[in-house]
Formats: C-alpha cells, structure tokens, sequence
C-alpha cells in the first residue's frame, strides 16, 4: 500500500504555529477533490486558502540579525545599503505556478516575500535603458556595458558587471492579505492572434466577471543592498543608488505595477538610523578585537569564562554575577582544572561584591552571634580558599 505523502497534515486546517508560511502556501494546498481538481462545489475555495495564509509572516529578530550581517558585509565591500517603504500593495513571484492561479515568491529560509538580486538588477538596468535621457547612446551603451556586462541584455556577457546586487529582504515581519482581480473579458484577453467575432470573445459589458483571487503584500519596508566588486572604481555608486530610487519611484518593483503595486519610496530617516547602527557595530568590534587580544595568550578555558563575564557584565552587574549556581558551577569546573587566571578574576569580583567573605566567611555579630553571610556565601568562600591553597 503506498502511503500519501503529507499524510498527517492531511486534516490540518491551518498552518502550524513556526511552520515556514511559503512551504505551507506552495505545499498543502487541500481544496482538491479526489480526481485532483479543485473543489467544485466551494466556489470561494481558492480565497478560503489563501485567508489561511494572509496575516503575518517571519520572524523579526531573525530578520533584523540577517539584515545586520548584510549591513556589515556590504560596509566592508563599500558599498550602500538603503530601506525603500511601498506605497501600497506589493506582489513578487505572481507568475509562479500554483493551484490559486497566482504564485508567489518566498524567501526559502527565512519565509518572508522578497526581491531577488537579479531582480533588483534588472530594475536598475531598465531605468539605465528607458530613462537616462541625458545620457548619449554611446555613453549609455558604456554605462550598461559596464554596470551590468553587457550592452544588451539578450548578449551574453564576456565580463562581469562592476556592482553586485543583493537579495532585497525586509527587516521585520510582512503582513500577507488576499486581493481580488475581476477580469471582465477572458475570452478577449486569451484569444491570441485568432479573429473570431461573436459574443463570446469581443469585449462588451454583457461578460460575467470572474472573480480571481491572489496573495498580496500590505504596506511594507525592504532593504536594498547595492556594492562594488572588487577592484572596482566606487565612483558611480551613488548613480547607481540613485537610479534604483527612481526605477522604485517611477517603474515600481514586482507584479502589476500598471495597477499601481510596487512603487516605493526611499526612507530618508534610514540612512540616520544606519549611521547610528554602524556607530554601535564599530563599537561592538574594537570591543571584540580588544578582548580577543586580552585573551590571546590565555587557555580555552579561561577564554570561555572571560567571554562569558563580558556578555554577563560582570564587572558591572552584581545580579548577573551572583546569580543561582554561575559561580558554584565554574568553582566545579576548576576543582577539576585549576586555573589561576579565572580563580583571581572570581576572588577579585567576591572582593568587590561581598566585601571580608573571603577573609573571614564564618564572621558573627551581635550578642546572637549571628552569621554575617548566608550559607551559600560562606559555602562558596570555603570552596575559593581551598583552591587557593591546593
């Protein structure tokens, strides 16, 4: 007996929570009668699938992580990074095969829409050939030939284009919705190159409307990341910026465009916020490298401990370096290696922290001679002076 493949999502109605929405959307389509067509008998079958899919899609802080090694990749290839907002709706992958008629393009990791980087290419290249009038034909043959390789785009390259132009993601969550086309003229539109008169395919308002329903963006924010090659002069990038904010602006990025979906706009406070993103992540370096080169001649093992202090904040927060069990846990582990530098550096905090813990762990006061520290302060003392003296 053979098994049906995705047998157990068979009667699951929705998408799993965490489940990638572009697998779920391309995947387990279920409006299918048993001869595998679509379910006659629910008209609406199509919009009833794709409602299962609208509302939000990705994971915000896997997107800002990603965008942020994108950031700091294309700083040190330097080269530009700028967020464009739609101004409306926005489709990408429509002509992709699917069961609802209209596909979509998804991102395979990280389940969020986007625009490819040959995409984003072709964009640019079509505003180089359609708009830059100032330009003469000659320069804009060097302009193209050098951009993108070629002169035309049906040659084929012998060289590659001065700039790479990067997958544009955006950086939080997209909001998916249904949208509903209703062509009133089917018969008019396929009818190719045939000349038939008669009632079925000559545009007139008698025509039933079918209703086509298709996966939309609501209004969103993309990242866009263009950079040299290198070797390569940075002079014309900022051209290149400029020509990918009007190609947004004016020709508008994926499908349906004519009507009106697609165009964005640059967001001119991003460029601020990257500055300051760029400000901390030149920190976070040197901060990094300053540590690296403090732990170069130390063991792995105390590697480890200095990295996790710094994270930690120890020198700084009380709280992260007493918390329940971080200290007795690195006082096991150096009962079994010893190791003086981390020792000191647990002695030195202690010092800080609980001032005369380790000179006299068992001190009383008042006529109760009551403890001055509770059990786990002078448990750990006592366990710090016998490795001092092993």
């Amino acid at each position: 007996m053979i098994t049906p493949l995705y047998k157990e999502y068979q009667t699951i109605p929705n998408k799993p929570n965490n489940a990638h929405t572009g697998l779920w959307f391309d995947r387990f389509f279920n409006q299918y009668e048993e001869n595998w067509g679509l379910i006659k008998a629910n008209k609406d079958g199509k919009v009833i699938w794709i409602n299962k899919i609208k509302g939000h899609t990705g994971n915000t802080k896997q997107l800002e992580i990603f965008t942020e090694r994108q950031i700091a990749l294309v700083a040190q290839l330097k080269g530009s990074s700028q967020r464009y907002k739609s101004d409306w709706h926005f489709i990408t992958g429509m002509g992709n095969s699917h069961p609802v008629e209209n596909g979509f393009s998804w991102h395979q990791t990280l389940a969020v829409p986007y625009l490819s980087g040959a995409s984003v290419k072709g964009l640019v290249r079509a505003w180089v050939e359609l708009n830059d009038e100032e330009l003469s034909e000659e320069d804009k043959k060097s302009r193209l030939k050098s951009w993108f390789g070629t002169e035309d785009k049906k040659d084929i390259a012998d060289q590659t284009g001065d700039f790479i132009f990067f997958d544009a993601l955006p950086n939080k969550q997209s909001e998916l919705t249904c949208d509903i086309m209703t062509p009133h003229m089917g018969d008019w539109y396929s009818k190719g190159d045939e000349v038939v008169h008669n009632a079925k395919n000559i545009p007139a308002d008698w025509h039933e409307p079918v209703p086509v329903p298709f996966l939309v963006v609501k209004e969103t924010a993309f990242i866009f990341h263009i950079a040299p090659r290198s070797g390569v002069n940075t002079d014309d990038l900022d051209l290149v910026v400029s020509a990918l904010t009007c190609a947004l602006e004016w020709l508008g990025a994926g499908a349906k465009t004519s009507a009106g979906y697609g165009y964005m706009t640059e967001d001119s406070r991003y460029k601020l916020d990257l500055k300051d993103k760029q400000a901390k992540l030149q920190i976070e370096q040197e901060k990094e490298q300053a540590l690296n080169a403090k732990l170069a001649n130390l063991s792995s093992l105390a590697q480890d401990y200095f990295r996790q202090a710094e994270a930690g904040q120890w020198t700084t927060n009380k709280n992260s370096f007493l918390q329940a069990g971080l200290i007795e846990g690195w006082l096991t582990t150096l009962e079994e290696t010893v190791d003086t530098s981390i020792l000191e550096d647990i002695v030195s905090l202690l010092d800080q922290y609980i001032a005369g813990l380790l000179n006299d762990p068992d001190k009383v006061k008042g006529k109760k001679s009551k403890p001055v520290y509770n059990d786990r302060q002078r448990n750990i003392a006592k366990r710090v002076q016998a490795l001092q003296t092993s």
